[in-house]
């Protein structure tokens, strides 16, 4: 057993695996078995492990049983080398008993006369007290740490000490040798086990011992988790479904490209600048979804620029061989439930198909071939541009809304008719509760409205002005058809809005 802290890992300091992480610890505070699938990528990188430390460190008691992978048969233990079993007894722990030592004289004299009593002085010890732990054996190597005899393992931890509670028993599912036919049956026949104890000896839930199994989808028999869910009274199964969102992935990419610490001085920091950083986050966030790590790559791979994406993806997914030459059925349902389904399950688990923002996510290396001499089929390109479009408009479309709101504040000045008259004729559907007030109205016309109502001569913009009110009609029209701005019209428009935020400011 142990108190202490666990590692700390750079994905468990993200705030949506926070919350899970918090989640799963709230469960085993509650009493409750917990059972956490993760996906193998978490496992082969050794991620896991770390989640696994987090959550087993929330416990104020807690058993870390080591894995199978860990404990390497023929290495030596705490209590001495494992040797090969020999008869009879070894040296051990027994305090009343010496080792033989023969004609050994240290030159003293005891006292002890040839006819006295002369002391029993044991035979010579052959093998060792501790014998080895059985490494496939899930409750021998519990009882080893809890120094108790491995049938008498259950029954100690039902017996918690007089206002104690039972600890959380951690186990790495991902370490366990394959036992039987199915994996995972060591682990379910011990659970079973500790449940009926637990039961039988009328623990209240504060007192119980729990389970803490993590687990990739094949560590486990096929229907355990789906069993063990309906037994919610008892156990809690949670899915890394859904745990990394939009800001986990921003966090990451702002760190990758430095944009929380921008260049010093004004000049060198403009209103322009800050929109392409933004584009540049943003366009990287919603292309990887969920996976960090693809995000990680195309943030530090790409230069931001919308004709390189492509290339510059398909680089980041070469390294990456997972999903290399797998096909997986897109689902045909829109919204994502609270963990992956049964016909998606093994896509989940390779990482081919996540939850992101409530909806469910194919990887790109899906849809988008790692080669680059093989050619982005009409549909891939089409996702392709849908993700940019979305992007581009979570970006710049709350900045056409601020640049409209100060142009038509500065509108009022060259008005050539009567405001009431504007407001009647050019605006479609003028705000019903500000009839009585046509000022307040007029600051409430749109983009397309306002050109219109110039190139009619009710408003006489100055030619700065009218360019720039050009150009955000022409990019509102390009972001509401679903297009991509391309890099020419980007580099435009950052640069209208950076001269008109320094004449506004």
């Amino acid at each position: 057993m142990s108190d202490g802290p666990a590692g700390i890992s750079g994905l468990a300091d993200l705030p949506g695996v926070c919350r899970q992480l918090g989640g799963v610890v709230a469960d085993l505070d509650a009493g409750l078995n917990c059972v956490w699938l993760l996906p193998d990528r978490l496992v082969d990188s050794g991620q896991a492990d770390e989640l696994y430390l987090r959550v087993l460190s929330g416990a104020p008691l807690h058993i870390d049983v080591p894995s199978v992978v860990d404990e390497e048969p023929g290495s030596p233990t705490e209590h001495g080398p494992l040797d090969e079993p020999l008869t009879g007894l070894g040296y051990g722990a027994d305090a009343d008993q010496l080792p033989y030592l023969d004609s050994y004289d240290d030159g003293f004299d005891l006292g002890w006369e040839a006819d006295a009593y002369a002391p029993v002085i044991p035979a010579p010890r052959s093998q060792s007290l501790w014998a080895p732990v059985p490494l496939g054996d899930l409750a021998a190597r519990i009882a080893k740490e809890i120094s108790a005899p491995a049938d008498d393992v259950v029954a100690r931890l039902v017996t918690p000490e007089a206002g104690g509670r039972g600890p959380v028993i951690g186990i790495r599912a991902w370490g366990e040798l394959e036992d039987g036919p199915l994996r995972g049956t060591g682990i379910e026949r011990f659970y079973r086990s500790l449940s009926t104890a637990a039961k039988a000896a009328g623990l209240p839930p504060a007192e119980r011992p729990r389970l803490l199994v993590a687990a990739r989808l094949g560590d486990l028999p096929s229907g355990l988790p789906d069993e063990l869910h309906l037994d919610s009274g008892v156990t809690a199964v949670h899915w890394w479904w859904g745990a990394l969102g939009r800001l986990d992935i921003s966090t990451a990419v702002v760190a990758c490209l430095g944009a929380g610490t921008p260049p010093t001085g004004h000049e060198r920091d403009s209103l322009g600048d800050r929109i392409v950083r933004q584009l540049t986050v943003e366009t990287v966030v919603e292309v990887c979804g969920p996976d960090l790590e693809l995000a990680q790559q195309l943030a530090f791979g790409w230069d931001g620029r919308q004709g390189t994406l492509e290339t510059a993806l398909r680089q980041c997914l070469v390294a990456d061989t997972s999903l290399t030459g797998a096909y997986f059925e897109v689902p045909a349902r829109m919204g994502a439930r609270r963990r992956p389904g049964a016909d998606m399950r093994e896509a989940w688990s390779r990482g081919a198909i996540a939850e992101w923002e409530g909806r469910l996510r194919m990887h790109p290396a899906t849809w988008c071939p790692a080669d680059p001499a093989t050619e982005l089929t009409g549909v891939a390109r089409a996702r392709l541009t849908a993700l940019v479009a979305q992007a581009q408009q979570r970006v710049v479309l709350p900045w056409i809304e601020e640049a409209r709101r100060l142009l038509a504040a500065r509108s009022l000045r060259y008005l050539r008719r009567p405001v009431e008259n504007v407001v009647h004729e050019y605006i479609e559907r003028p705000a019903s509760h500000l009839r009585t007030q046509p000022e307040h109205a007029f600051l409430e016309i749109q983009v397309g409205e306002l050109l219109y109502a110039h190139r009619q001569g009710a408003v006489a913009l100055p030619p700065y002005e009218a360019r720039l009110l050009r150009l955000l009609v022409k990019v509102r029209n390009i972001l509401s058809h679903r297009s991509v701005l391309h890099d020419t019209t980007l580099r435009d428009l950052c640069g209208e809005l950076a001269r008109f935020d320094l004449l506004t400011s």
